[in-house]
């Protein structure tokens, strides 16, 4: 029999594992994020740093996943397909701010996986932002060091 992770956060966290995408999670030193309405950033569609307070598991993982969704889809360059984001800086912001799923994008996807991982709530769409400043700028408040904490399966 195959272990399967109990709770949608611990499966989205897995899933991220199995792509190779590495979630930052963090634990309780605020000082280093950017602004209190950013859930997630998501860097070069590799690593995941979610936000401070994001309260109950049930926002983590609706977060956890748009930002995998969005490290699916984002890319440096245009490529003309409705899903795709363009992020020539290497990074995306996800805010707090949720919104409808209606239309077919990102957050559409997002809402599919979080269901398929569990979640039985509305939408897991959320606002976002590509900013145009290179990562190099915002280097102060990358997740690093103290604070910070690998978010790993829970196989309890």
């Amino acid at each position: 029999m195959r272990f399967r992770p109990a709770s949608p956060v611990a499966r989205l966290s897995a899933t991220a594992s199995r792509l190779g995408i590495t979630v930052l999670d963090t634990a309780g030193d605020a000082r280093v994020w950017p602004d209190e309405n950013v859930a997630a950033i998501v860097s070069f569609g590799e690593h995941i740093a979610l936000g401070p307070d994001l309260g109950d598991d049930g926002l983590r993982g609706d977060v956890l996943a748009m930002a995998l969704i969005v490290a699916a889809v984002m890319g440096d360059c245009e490529t003309g397909h409705p899903c795709a984001i363009t992020a020539p800086a290497g990074y995306v912001l996800i805010f707090r701010a949720r919104v409808p799923a209606l239309s077919p994008g990102p957050g559409e996807l997002a809402t599919l996986l979080a269901r398929g991982c569990g979640r039985e709530a509305g939408s897991a769409a959320f606002e976002y932002s590509v900013p145009d400043e290179p990562a190099e700028s915002w280097g102060s408040w990358m997740p690093r060091g103290r604070g910070w904490r690998l978010l790993q399966d829970d196989r309890s």
